[in-house]
């Protein structure tokens, strides 16, 4: 790959893969068996991008890495004055976390281009890498000023640490572009759509706010800013962002789409219906599906059941296997207490994902609704042993033991469940009340103690699984010594 649109060469060299298959694989072979021992520039990039991204699957990743490194090594020994074969060695260097190499080929290098901006960027990616905070500053300042107001090499750079991901020198690199009039947004927003780290996410926040700062009416940047707080759940402040693209440009249907999402996180299932509905009006030919499961579930939380339940079999019509849909139609039924008519959809979509837990837990809960012991008990001790350490599996198990009077099976299932999950606070809380309830009460309490110590929060549990024990006064006793000054229900 190549870090940059420009490949940081002169205009002999252009950015296109324009070699027809038979011609990079004659190239290819004339390298890998010696019958050439000079290659242009150009054919050396091409044969790096051959080896890094076109090469046939079916050959040893170890050995189109061998080839790669020996293409850089002569690209370098050839062309010391063209530094995107230093750069590349580099990038292959710090992956392997070889960081004093690293600046052995920078130092090479410069002594050929010794004021080449792209090699001094690679030294500061560098010495962050290695940690030197300061040293990395340093060295990003210097090349800041050195380029001035070259937009296109500041989007270069920026483009630079997000491969790189050295997200601390992101914001300068970023502002410094905004102050130049560059546009930081797409970059930005290409990350932001493949990220899935939120403290990553966050450091990228201040450098999009800059840009909305210079350019306050972008709403390509509001829906950036959006998109980056709906990554680290700030879905209210993602929501205002959101809203301000689309008053900005109404007729933008991703930021819709964005708001409509947050929303749901927000659980403001009216709003969610209502801006369904007003952006199916506007875009009436385009698909909505990504946003469509979130309305049809709105529709059931607001009690209009039967719509719910339209919507759900439309995306299934249109998507028979997506396990989703059949999973929150049944759940439209079961949350209703409707299991028999949910059994169908449960088991479909269990069918369709045996992997997803939650489709197994939900439809072993329908099971027990309609009072088949067989099943669920048959589903649980499946779920069990094939997801051990998923707490939600004990828990539920434990629920339907205790409701058919068999508390003390279900003491042990819980006991079990704590061994494959030790930090669940739930099951412990569950644990604390099933040896209370089951006689061994001076257990339970010291069970229950050891619970409120670690988290002192999640002690309403007891009272929902058994709500006979908000009459104990050893119970209420030691909860209060842990929750005094915080509001309590009990």
């Amino acid at each position: 790959m190549s870090f940059f649109p420009s490949d940081w060469d002169d205009e002999d060299f252009d950015d296109s893969f324009d070699s027809l298959p038979g011609e990079i694989d004659a190239l290819a072979s004339d390298f890998e068996s010696r019958n050439r021992e000079n290659f242009t520039a150009r054919e050396l990039i091409q044969l790096y991008r051959y080896y890094t991204t076109q090469w046939p699957n079916e050959r040893s990743p170890f050995l189109m890495d061998k080839y790669t490194k020996m293409v850089i090594e002569m690209g370098i020994q050839s062309f010391p004055y063209i530094p995107i074969f230093t750069l590349h060695m580099v990038e292959h260097l710090l992956r392997d976390g070889k960081y004093r190499k690293s600046h052995k080929y920078l130092d090479e290098a410069e002594e050929y281009i010794p004021l080449e901006p792209s090699l001094a960027m690679m030294r500061s990616i560098v010495h962050s890498h290695e940690g030197a905070r300061k040293l990395a500053f340093d060295k990003l300042k210097d090349t800041l000023e050195m380029i001035g107001d070259d937009d296109a090499l500041l989007e270069d750079f920026l483009e630079m640490t997000l491969h790189f991901e050295q997200f601390e020198l992101v914001d300068p690199i970023a502002k410094k572009t905004v102050q130049c009039k560059g546009d930081v947004i797409p970059i930005l927003e290409r990350y932001l759509h493949r990220s899935d780290e939120p403290h990553l996410v966050k450091m990228l926040i201040p450098a999009i706010e800059a840009q909305i700062d210079a350019e306050p009416y972008m709403a390509h940047a509001w829906y950036c800013l959006g998109l980056a707080n709906h990554s680290i759940e700030n879905y209210q402040k993602s929501v205002e962002a959101y809203d301000y693209a689309v008053t900005i440009n109404e007729n933008f249907a991703d930021a819709w789409l964005g708001m409509i999402e947050s929303l749901y996180e927000l659980s403001e299932f009216q709003r969610v219906k209502d801006e369904y509905i007003a952006l199916k009006e506007r875009f009436p030919k385009k698909s909505l599906e990504s946003a469509q499961g979130l309305y049809a579930w709105s529709l059931h939380e607001l009690g209009e059941s039967e719509s719910s339940r339209e919507e759900y079999k439309h995306i299934i019509r249109l998507h028979p296997t997506d396990g989703e849909s059949w999973y929150s139609l049944g759940l439209t039924y079961h949350h209703n207490g409707q299991h028999q008519l949910a059994l169908p959809y449960l088991e479909k979509a269990h069918q369709i994902d045996p992997l997803e837990v939650d489709y197994g837990v939900v439809l072993a809960s329908a099971y027990f609704g309609c009072h088949m012991t067989e099943k669920w008990t048959e589903l649980y001790t499946e779920l069990s042993e094939q997801f051990p350490f998923e707490s939600e599996v004990w828990l539920d198990w434990g629920i339907a033991l205790h409701e058919t009077g068999d508390s003390p099976e279900a003491l042990q299932v819980t006991e079990k469940g704590l061994e494959n999950n030790p930090h669940s606070i739930q099951l412990l809380y569950r644990l604390a009340t099933l040896f209370y309830i089951t006689g061994s009460k001076d257990m339970g309490l010291m069970i229950l103690e050891k619970a409120l110590e670690i988290d002192s929060s999640e002690y309403q549990g007891i009272f929902t699984f058994a709500p006979e024990l908000k009459n104990s006064v050893k119970i209420i006793t030691l909860i209060s010594k842990f929750t005094q000054g915080k509001n309590s229900n009990e």
